[in-house]
């Protein structure tokens, strides 16, 4: 896969990338309570494609997660639910004709 990588920071719920994008990597940074970044395909109420669970810690607390092989493919967009984590930065790629390989 070859294609350019695009990084958006969001602080609250929203969609992150509309068309058809992959998922590549997450940077999120804590909350003292825990919580969950939710991500679905298609809007607020589209399929849900992955939940992570965040720790309890507090705000300095720093976390990545990098999708493995091509990452996951959203057909429409990626919206993001955000609960109780300060900030989360997302890496991801468009899927063009050219570079769509799923």
């Amino acid at each position: 896969m070859n294609s350019d990588i695009g990084a958006k920071t969001l602080t609250s719920t929203g969609t992150i990338q509309s068309g058809r994008t992959r998922l590549l990597s997450i940077y999120y940074v804590g909350h003292s309570s825990a919580g969950t970044l939710t991500f679905k395909d298609g809007g607020g109420s589209g399929t849900q494609k992955l939940v992570i669970t965040t720790p309890a810690g507090s705000a300095a607390d720093q976390y990545q997660v990098d999708m493995p092989l091509d990452g996951i493919l959203f057909k429409t967009d990626i919206h993001l639910t955000i609960s109780n984590v300060t900030s989360v930065t997302v890496f991801v790629t468009p899927i063009t004709s050219d570079t769509d390989n799923g």
